[in-house]
């Protein structure tokens, strides 16, 4: 008699983009160090946004939030991982196995935000809809270059680096609260330290562990990248 086992769960399955490591050794100093660069540019240094063209002024931050994590997250995988861009920072093409179920979970994540969205701001779901219609695609489209910067850092390196030690869950975790101290050091130098910093600390973390489920289920950062935009799209067009 043959016995055929059955498959696990699609949520449950070993995340087969990440190979066979440990971590790479230099992992935890080299975050550290684009931490400190990251905290410097985003207070004392952001005075130089300040001084530019307000219309300049997303063009000049995307660059260099290009600059100060997609560009080190590929020097480190390159010559410190020695290890596949492709691979490391999930940059291949997503699961098409695993696209029902996150399309799934991006609509009624972006559902309960557009819910919340409205409430803040006092606004209709028709006012909403009307802001996003007019104005959504091209706030989308800007929102692009600063989401694919985010997700190449914490869904592609670090989570990666992470995984391989602990496993998907703890890695994500962890991302998670990585991701959300690199929003303080910016809202530390405008509004001081206070409980405000850190008052969308749980909204930043759900968006951070639903981005990294995506990551892990599809195997690629570009889900998660369409997944971030439309996110700040709707929480900025208000």
């Amino acid at each position: 008699m043959t016995i055929t086992a059955t498959p696990k769960p699609l949520w449950r399955q070993p995340d087969l983009a990440v190979p066979a490591r440990r971590g790479t050794p230099g992992f935890w100093p080299a975050m550290a160090l684009l931490m400190v660069v990251w905290a410097l540019r985003a207070s004392i240094g952001f005075n130089i946004d300040l001084a530019l063209d307000p219309a300049y002024r997303p063009i000049y931050s995307n660059l260099v939030k290009f600059a100060l994590w997609v560009v080190p997250a590929a020097a480190f995988v390159t010559w410190v991982r020695r290890d596949s861009l492709i691979r490391a920072l999930r940059l291949g093409l997503p699961s098409a196995r695993a696209l029902p179920l996150s399309a799934a979970l991006i609509a009624a994540y972006l559902a309960g935000v557009a819910l919340d969205t409205a409430r803040k701001h006092g606004a209709t779901l028709a006012e909403l809809g009307t802001a996003l219609s007019e104005r959504g695609l091209a706030n989308f489209a800007g929102a692009l270059p600063s989401a694919f910067s985010e997700e190449v850092l914490f869904r592609g390196l670090v989570l990666t680096e992470l995984s391989e030690r602990w496993g998907f869950w703890p890695a994500n975790a962890a991302s998670g609260v990585l991701f959300v101290s690199m929003h303080w050091p910016h809202r530390i130098w405008r509004n001081g330290l206070g409980v405000g910093v850190v008052a969308d600390a749980p909204a930043l973390f759900a968006i951070a562990l639903a981005l990294g489920f995506v990551t892990w289920r599809t195997r690629s950062i570009w889900p998660a990248v369409i997944f971030h935009a439309a996110n700040n799209t709707v929480t900025g067009i208000l």
